[in-house]
């Protein structure tokens, strides 16, 4: 098998080598490095359609000599390729008489997990605000999102972000490209399009709404503690690796470990609050322990600290078990200790109460009486990032500070140059970082039914832009005006976009009340997140895409809405990143 750099980030994100060499094929090599010649061998390439890519093609069949590869060559594109390029191929005669297969496979997308992907066109954050020369991101991004819903079956109505100048562009460039998916392959179907025939094209047509990060910058900044966007935080992770810490005969060992969907336990806990966390993977090591080594032992009733060491050692099935707890534990205590040393609940507990204007207690607070504690705050933090993400939160919270509330705040955080002109930035995207409007009251965090943990952490407050919006669109609700579509919609989908969502935004400024009887968290002690596992879903897909980045926090309300509402959410994203990731983002717009 040959491929390209983009097709091989497209297979990786799928597939391990383990499943490729399990359908026979015994090497994979890059299109861009130097080959050695198999002639009796025959060749899959997977390649993205792009001129350098067909170049690099038409030579390994420039000559007869100089031929790599046997006499059964099979080509695939990650999408449509372009006419020109067929006409370069079609000129190649070692390669025309090789050629068994030439086929779009419409796969130009990085999955991240079962209902997640992203859409990686290379481009900075700057590339989708500052309009430079070259082909727009939204065609290319257009021609990705096509790959998606090919695969998917489906030809969605599209919803899109009045507000938002790039999702206007994608939307139209989108659906033309999409019309002409759809007119070149008359034996594709989709999902609603009334085809008797097709058994699986009796669920309704789906919908795709774009959003554009643009409007919403502080749920990124937030600190979050569910177990994925707390590791993604704090831990220190390659793409899905992360290294933990395993124990040897010889003592303690590191060991690189990956955080993605083959680990079971990892997709029951990447959701859960870490107070959770900890206690699910507490409570199951012990109980393992204990069960393992009783059955070993042969025997029923009480067991010895002895016991259950000696006949655990003679479980090899125990210690794997074990091993895998063991190992999430070990990532759990790390966040944990990252969260005590840097007093995060704290920090949490400060943003909280600016992005929402309401303390945990559910008083209403404006952000003068709350901007002494945050410049003390700011003083007491040693790294420069996290001042500049608390001043960050603090200037989006309040949609710009006044000049005397900005000065003191910059003296406490004393932000280097560069930390300053990020900063500043935010007025590239809408929001100035200085403003003379008196009497600012901020934001003020909505609850009604969009409050998907029933008020269970205190410190979980805000409620991020894309949970509202999501659960207006899953129960037909998502206003027309703010969200229009290309085309018309049906009735059925939009009957309640006018009074459903004024009902729920009349819990505007509402709060959660701290009750008697909290943990540290805020959290009740009767208070559950715990939901079944939804698997049959009502109602045509809904496909969400944010131009600009999603947090992880993000990824976790769609996949919590999902169940919650049984409607199949599919999300997607130009990439998705974490809070120091998202600051590195903004700082791209300095040019």
């Amino acid at each position: 098998m040959i491929v390209d750099e983009p097709s091989m980030k497209v297979i990786s994100a799928a597939l391990g080598m383990y499943d490729i060499m399990e359908n026979k094929v015994t090497m994979v090599e890059g299109l861009e490095k130097k080959r050695a010649p198999f002639p009796d061998m025959g060749a899959i390439y997977i390649l993205s359609p792009t001129k350098e890519s067909i170049e690099k093609l038409l030579d390994d069949y420039s000559s007869k000599s100089k031929v790599l590869y046997g006499r059964n060559v099979f080509v695939y594109f990650l999408g449509s390729i372009p006419e020109q390029y067929i006409k370069l191929i079609k000129k190649s005669r070692q390669l025309l008489k090789r050629l068994k297969a030439l086929s779009e496979i419409n796969v130009n997308f990085l999955v991240k997990e079962s209902r997640a992907y992203v859409c990686d066109i290379g481009q900075p954050f700057s590339g989708y605000y500052l309009r430079n020369v070259g082909t727009p991101p939204e065609a290319i991004l257009a021609e990705k999102l096509v790959t998606v819903c090919a695969t998917l079956n489906e030809y969605p109505y599209i919803r899109y972000k009045q507000s938002s100048g790039i999702c206007n562009s994608l939307a139209g460039i989108f659906k033309v490209k999409m019309d002409e998916f759809v007119y070149a392959n008359p034996e594709w179907w989709y999902h609603g399009s009334g085809n008797s025939g097709r058994k699986s094209s009796e669920r309704d047509r789906s919908t795709i709404l774009l959003l554009d990060r643009a409007n919403d910058l502080l749920t990124p900044l937030m600190h979050d503690f569910r177990y994925q966007s707390m590791i993604r935080d704090l831990l220190p992770m390659e793409g899905d690796k992360i290294t933990t810490e395993v124990e040897t005969e010889e003592g303690h060992d590191s060991k690189d470990v990956l955080l993605n969907e083959k680990d079971k336990l990892w997709v029951e806990l990447r959701g859960k609050h870490i107070a959770e966390v900890i206690e699910v993977l507490s409570s199951r090591i012990r109980d393992t322990v204990k069960s393992n080594a009783t059955a070993a032992l042969g025997r029923g009733g009480e067991v010895t600290l002895q016991d259950l060491a000696s006949a655990v050692k003679e479980l090899p099935e125990y210690r794997e078990i074990l091993a895998k707890l063991s190992q999430h534990m070990y990532i759990a205590r790390q966040c944990m200790d990252k969260f005590r040393r840097e007093n995060l609940l704290e920090l949490s507990e400060i943003e909280q109460t600016i992005a929402t204007g309401i303390d945990d207690e559910g008083d209403s607070v404006s952000f003068s009486q709350a901007r002494s504690r945050l410049e003390g705050s700011l003083l007491r933090m040693r790294d420069v990032e996290e001042r500049l993400r608390m001043l960050m939160i603090a200037t989006i919270s309040q949609n710009g500070l006044k000049s005397s509330d900005k000065d003191k705040l910059l003296n406490a955080a004393e932000l280097g140059r560069g930390e300053r002109m990020t900063l500043e930035n935010l007025s590239k995207l809408g929001i100035s970082s200085r403003s003379s409007k008196k009497n600012r009251s901020g934001r003020k965090s909505s609850n009604g039914n969009y409050d998907l943990e029933d008020g269970e952490y205190a410190n979980s407050r805000h409620i991020s832009e894309i949970q509202k919006v999501v659960t207006d669109l899953v129960q037909n609700s998502l206003s027309l005006d703010e969200y229009p579509s290309v085309i018309p919609m049906p009735a059925s989908m939009t009957t309640a976009a006018g009074a459903g969502s004024a009902r729920r935004r009349g819990g505007e400024g509402s709060a959660r009340k701290k009750k008697p009887g909290t943990d540290k968290w805020g959290r009740t002690g009767n208070s559950s997140t715990k939901s079944a596992k939804v698997t049959n879903f009502t109602g045509g897909r809904n496909l969400v895409f944010m131009v600009g980045g999603l947090s992880y926090n993000e990824l976790r309300v769609c996949r919590t809405i999902m169940e919650k509402e049984a409607k199949e959410i599919i999300v997607g994203s130009t990439s998705f990143v974490s809070p120091r990731e998202f600051l590195d983002d903004l700082s791209t717009l300095n040019g």
